[in-house]
């Protein structure tokens, strides 16, 4: 039977490959390997069926020369069609047409491969720089990790497969309280000198490398790594009766010809992280958190990244689409502002809404934590005191306390203005910006204006938290801070068949 590939936009069907189940196969794209899985059971014809990763989906349109690769041989090509549409599907970072492969988030992503070794060089030169800076100003020795470790200890090089640089250190704290102050202390030192940082969790931080627009050139990861109880716990994922995970004393180990710091034992770290199977190369890899540990690690050290990737990846994506404009929600809250207010903006996106509010005389602050939205509104806007641009983190208490201080140095009474911005938060998120809400609101003159999508298409499945607002969810937790909704307009109706709810929430106590 001839190998064959067919394709519709929720599954990819492989029929005729004389492959075990379970096996690792490779997905080409005009001969590019963008994505590796393990194939399930057949079905009752032999065929595998396969449905598409969420961060695929949103871009099957049109048709594209897909191959399938077995054991390093492409076994079988085709030309598959999406739809009607008249392009060709191409996986490519906007801006810089870096080309993006499915990581082992199964997320979209530049890689090492195909990239210059130049880029390889520069990675490896900020880790040195990184571990200098973090040893001379903390007394702390960084060594590699994960994929940066995995590589080395493999065949002494860098993954192609990696897009990043991975280290951790080894606390010297038990108590994860104490640990999360050591990494904010780390991030304080760093961000003096210049760094620019993300923080994913109270024990991971990713210091961010920018290139060319709105896109970064490479990231590094910082873990927290520790011993409470008997028990290693590696950040973010592994948990270890701590005597099989020696990282003391650390050593050198060669990585593309340079020394860099490792632990003791390579093989226990990278069996802890990766499994006993760590010693063979899998494509598909994917983590699974034991249970214990995530048990332990989201009341610990939490989640401060909620779907970030895929707001920045989902913003790029606009601002290649060319310029939009204010929306229709901007547009009549804008005139329903007192004369020359003060408005947040919580959620700014792109920054078309703030831009269009500071046109009609308002000041605005906006704030959204899409690294990738918040250079490109800077970078659109135009110069003026009255408009400015920040990137906040509202899954982060920390965050959004500055903020609250940030706010109360503005003129006059507040007006918060959020669109579709509850539609997108996690539960965390919900808890933050309400208690932020209830100290802004207590004000007298101060309101919220927000919009609510509270009924709309099913998203795709790479969100994890972008779905429309449960109305009486909503309505709880506003009387449960402390707020009160004086004013509901219901039904604005979208194109898409989604239903939007515009509402004013004040103090309840003026």
């Amino acid at each position: 039977m001839t190998p064959t590939l067919t394709a519709d936009t929720r599954t990819l069907c492989i029929s005729g490959v004389a492959v075990e189940p379970g096996s690792t196969v490779s997905l080409l794209l005009a001969g590019r390997r963008i994505w590796s899985f393990h194939l399930p059971q057949p079905d009752e014809n032999g065929s595998f069926r396969v449905r598409w990763p969420g961060a695929l989906t949103e871009r099957l349109v049109g048709w594209a020369p897909l191959g399938l690769q077995v054991d390093g041989e492409v076994v079988t090509e085709a030309l598959v069609r999406f739809d009607d549409t008249d392009v060709e599907l191409v996986l490519e970072q906007p801006f810089t047409r870096a080309p993006l492969i499915l990581n082992k988030w199964e997320m979209l992503a530049p890689s090492f491969v195909g990239a210059d070794e130049s880029l390889i060089t520069e990675v490896l030169d900020a880790a040195e720089d990184v571990m200098a800076a973090v040893r001379a100003d903390l007394g702390i020795d960084l060594f590699i990790t994960g994929g940066t470790l995995l590589g080395p200890v493999r065949d002494g090089r860098i993954m192609p497969s990696d897009d990043d640089a991975d280290l951790a250190y080894l606390s010297t704290h038990d108590n994860p309280s104490d640990v999360a102050l050591e990494s904010y202390a780390m991030e304080r030192a760093l961000l003096a000198r210049g760094y620019e940082i993300f923080r994913l969790s109270t024990g991971h931080l990713q210091l961010m490398f920018p290139g060319r627009s709105v896109s970064d050139r490479f990231y590094i990861d910082i873990f927290s790594y520790f011993v409470t109880e008997g028990w290693f716990y590696g950040t973010f994922h592994v948990r270890q009766p701590a005597e099989r995970v020696p990282i003391l004393p650390l050593q050198l180990l060669a990585v593309n010809g340079r020394p860099l710091l490792a632990p003791a034992d390579p093989a226990a770290l990278l069996e802890a992280i990766y499994g006993t199977d760590w010693r063979t190369p899998d494509p598909a890899f994917a983590f699974s958190t034991p249970p214990a540990a995530l048990r332990r690690y989201k009341p610990w050290l939490g989640d401060l990244n909620m779907d970030r990737e895929n707001w920045e990846q989902r913003h790029r994506e606009d601002i290649a689409a060319g310029p939009a404009e204010a929306s229709a929600f901007a547009r009549a809250a804008g005139e329903l502002l007192p004369h020359a207010s003060t408005v947040l903006e919580l959620g700014s996106g792109l920054g078309m809404d703030a831009r269009h509010l500071a046109e009609l005389g308002h000041t605005v602050l906006a704030v959204d934590y899409s690294r990738s939205a918040v250079a490109h509104a800077r970078a659109a806007a135009p110069a003026d005191a009255r408009l400015r641009f920040e990137a906040v983190n509202l899954y982060s208490i920390r965050a959004a306390v500055a903020l609250r201080r940030a706010c109360a140095d503005l003129d006059g009474p507040l007006q918060v203005y959020a669109r579709s911005f509850f539609d997108a938060l996690a539960p965390a998120g919900w808890d933050i910006t309400f208690q932020l809400l209830s100290h802004l609101l207590r004000r007298p003159g101060t309101s919220a204006h927000l919009e609510l999508e509270t009924r709309g298409p099913t998203r795709n499945v790479r969100w994890k938290y972008y779905r429309p607002v449960d109305w009486s969810a909503f309505e709880a937790r506003v009387e449960a801070s402390g707020l009160e909704i004086s004013d509901l307009q219901l039904g604005c109706e979208d194109e898409d068949g989604s239903t939007r709810i515009r509402l004013l929430v004040k103090g309840a106590r003026w």
